[in-house]
């Protein structure tokens, strides 16, 4: 039985790896990759805490209004990206240091507009829904520590 609960934390911690990132979803077709995995997640989360499509509605717009903002700090992010490998390769130590806290700063940046935008989203979720994804993120937790232990009993 050890076995199949270890298996059910797995499992768990596999469909709530973007509990934490509450709505993540990428709702535009073009936008990579990284969309479609996104938008597994926001369409896992939208119907495990049921959201009315209003709050989807709600959600699509508060996160297009995100990646509207954080675009010029994304292309910046990979211009630093680009000079830093590039210093890398030339061995220029003050150029590397340099580099690597801009790039500090905009992934920063990055985190501080994903964030308001996660805080915007969970405020318009009810009671219920917010407790249901505290749940998610504890089921998460559990089943991190698990592996963690060796997935060793839960």
């Amino acid at each position: 039985m050890s076995t199949l609960r270890t298996k059910l934390a797995a499992c768990t911690a596999v469909a709530a790896l973007g509990a934490v990132s509450l709505f993540a979803a990428e709702t535009s077709p073009a936008a990579g990759p990284a969309a479609h995995r996104h938008g597994h997640r926001g369409a896992f989360l939208s119907a495990y805490l049921n959201l009315t499509p209003a709050q989807k509605a709600q959600q699509k717009t508060i996160f297009a209004n995100a990646r509207q903002s954080s675009t010029a700090v994304r292309q910046q992010l990979r211009q630093t990206r680009q000079e830093l490998r590039a210093a890398i390769q030339a061995d220029n130590t003050a150029q590397i240091q340099q580099l690597a806290k801009a790039e500090g700063s905009e992934v920063g940046q990055l985190a501080a507009v994903r964030g308001e935008a996660m805080a915007q989203a969970y405020q318009i979720l009810t009671p219920q829904q917010k407790q249901e994804l505290a749940k998610l993120r504890e089921a998460r937790k559990a089943a991190w520590q698990s592996h963690r232990r060796g997935g060793t009993g839960a």
